[in-house]
């Protein structure tokens, strides 16, 4: 609506809430350039750096549950997870195919550190 060309794939971040108490806030996302000027119903805010443990869901969003299990696995034996938002990258999402097998979503699970022992990439 604001005439600005998406920098980068549309995502979401969730809160803790969301996934603990089945509830708290969900923000939906599309990168654009840094000073587009907001519209009507849309806010523009800025995503604070950070470090994550990343990984790649491909399938149905049906199935997120095993890659959101492989991840909060990985995160609790080799990290430190932080209350930060998880975000969600959308690389390919229904927008873009109409085959279920065919979507891949980065998830960004929030954290403060690996371990000094552990600094390979998830």
């Amino acid at each position: 609506a604001a005439g600005a060309e998406p920098t980068g794939p549309g995502g979401a971040t969730y809160s803790v809430d969301f996934f603990e108490l089945d509830e708290g806030e969900v923000v939906a996302f599309v990168p654009v350039p840094r000073g587009t000027a907001a519209t009507a119903g849309v806010e523009s805010v800025v995503l604070p750096a950070g470090r994550f443990a990343v990984g790649l869901h491909v399938g149905s969003f049906e199935e997120f549950d095993r890659t959101y299990g492989a991840l909060g696995t990985y995160v609790a034996e080799h990290a430190t997870s932080t209350p930060d938002p998880i975000r969600e990258h959308y690389l390919v999402g229904p927008d873009q195919t109409d085959r279920p097998a065919d979507l891949r979503t980065e998830l960004c699970w929030p954290v403060t550190q690996f371990p000094s022992h552990d600094r390979r990439t998830p």
